[in-house]
């Protein structure tokens, strides 16, 4: 092996060695060199014959209580000098579960008897110097005594002690390193002509004459580089987010607290509905919307909700409550925000959300109670289904997917409504995308708007695994970074067009 290759690393290593002796690990790092420098400069070192290496193991016993609870009641009973209730004995104890341990573990031991009389329970010592090889233990551990020092007779009891709790039992491994007559020599020979690299005061003095530069392997694999990226959700979030404003969206944000007058109510949604019981939504505790009071647009909704107000409908045909509408809740959709876009705004718009929705869903493979949403919605003259569908399958062509049907489906606040499927090579299936349709007078006219309104709301994450291949929602939130550095982006039609 050629001594111009040792690494100035490894100089410094061998350079701590000199003396021929055995050196610690630590010891080589109070030259300021980091413990994964020294460790691969040992590796390296070894496999070039220049140092010898001895690992040992050390097994080391830490006391972690001073007595044992067992100890502990023999000693009460001898401070007594006299039988002693059971009920006084006890009181001496933490809980009643040491307090068992410790009278089953005496009585089992034939140190102690326990006598039943009219009057109670009396317990009595029956050998006193039973306890003398586990004191006798718990005085060396507690001395700081290694297992190959303990006394033969007391060793049996030490895997009790461990089991129990009393004692730790931990293993040190220690490393040793000396130079070898191959590391001195290379040692000298790297020491005395070799550099490093060329510098303008070698060059002009002259000095480079006769010395040795240090080879470079360029053929050794280069460690691997994992630069920053974003997380696949955050990549498809700005993927979609710029396919909406491609076609002339605005994003809306909202808070993720939203009165159930404007979650529920404002939809069309009735207030006996199940999806508003407390098993699909997530309420906050004791807290309400105190400014919400039945008038104006407030009123026309509960009107709606009770007769139809004037839309036609004959609406619910129920007693509207103005405390239900109060409560407060994680936005279960982001329909809500687009809702009140069309109360606040009265003139044609194109506008989306996408954030994260709550639904307390028990969580499994295709199920998450903190998921991601993108609504949408399209106000204007002369609208109507047919461009809610060419609107939806150009938004999904977009995105990659460029078979999409719409199936008549029903929801409380679209007529005709329409659910939005999509098939997958990768899933050789149709799968559901989610929810679409026009907006019903109920919805529109208590807001003061009479236009038609396109309306929509689609999932983020199913369409994420059909993009990575993936089965299982929750792989995308584990936060495993071997999985984000190694995952290709695909297309959810399938072809792979990034490898991270």
């Amino acid at each position: 092996m050629a001594t111009g290759a040792l690494h100035p690393i490894e100089v410094r290593v061998l350079g701590a060695l000199k003396d021929g002796g055995w050196v610690d690990f630590d010891s080589l790092l109070s030259g300021g060199l980091l413990p994964d420098q020294v460790r691969r400069s040992i590796e390296w070192l070894l496999s070039k014959g220049f140092i010898d290496v001895e690992q040992n193991t050390l097994a080391k016993l830490v006391l972690l209580i001073p007595t044992a609870p067992e100890l502990l009641l023999l000693r009460r009973l001898k401070e007594a000098g006299r039988p002693v209730p059971l009920s006084d004995l006890k009181k001496d104890f933490k809980s009643q579960d040491e307090f068992s341990a410790a009278l089953g573990r005496a009585r089992e031991s034939s140190w102690i008897k326990v006598e039943s009389s009219a009057v109670g329970s009396f317990v009595s010592i029956l050998d006193a110097d039973g306890a003398a090889k586990l004191e006798r233990l718990l005085a060396h551990l507690a001395r700081g005594a290694e297992e190959d020092a303990l006394p033969e007779e007391l060793r049996p009891l030490l895997p009790d002690l461990i089991k129990r709790g009393i004692v730790q039992k931990t293993e040190e491994k220690s490393t040793r390193v000396r130079i070898t007559r191959d590391g001195l020599a290379a040692l000298e020979a790297a020491e005395g002509g070799r550099v490093e690299r060329l510098t303008p005061d070698l060059l002009a003095t002259g000095r480079w004459r006769g010395k040795e530069l240090r080879p470079i392997d360029v053929r050794a694999p280069a460690p691997r580089f994992y630069p920053g990226r974003r997380h696949p959700v955050n990549e498809f979030i700005e993927e979609v987010k710029e396919a909406y404003i491609s076609m002339g969206f605005t994003e809306i944000e909202g808070a993720a607290i939203q009165p159930a007058l404007w979650n529920f109510d404002a939809l069309f949604t009735p207030q006996d509905h199940p999806g508003r019981e407390l098993q699909d939504t997530f309420y906050l505790m004791s807290m309400e919307d105190d400014s919400i009071k039945r008038e104006g647009v407030v009123d026309r909704i509960a009107s709606t909700h009770e007769d139809g107000w004037r839309t036609g409908s004959r609406g619910w045909q129920y007693r509207w409550s103005t405390e239900e509408a109060r409560r407060l809740v994680l936005r279960t959709h982001n329909t809500v925000l687009t809702v009140r876009a069309l109360e606040s705004e009265k003139e044609d718009l194109r506008v989306f959300a996408l954030g994260k929705v709550y639904r307390n869903e028990n969580l499994d493979y295709k199920h998450l109670a903190e998921f991601h949403q993108m609504d949408g919605a399209i106000m204007g003259d002369g609208l109507n289904t047919r461009h809610l569908m060419g609107f939806l399958t150009g938004f999904y062509r977009k995105l990659g997917m460029s078979e999409v049907k719409l199936w008549p489906s029903y929801f409380p606040y679209t007529e005709p409504s329409l659910q939005v499927v999509g098939y997958s090579d990768l899933a050789k299936d149709w799968i559901e995308l989610g929810g679409s349709g026009v907006f019903r007078p109920e919805v529109t006219w208590p807001l003061g708007v009479k236009k038609p309104v396109l309306a929509w709301g689609l999932g983020i994450e199913r369409l994420i695994l059909l993009r990575l291949g993936l089965d299982d929602l929750r792989v995308l939130y584990d936060n495993d970074l071997g999985w984000l550095r190694r995952r290709a982006t695909t297309s959810i039609a399938g072809s792979q067009t990034l490898q991270g």
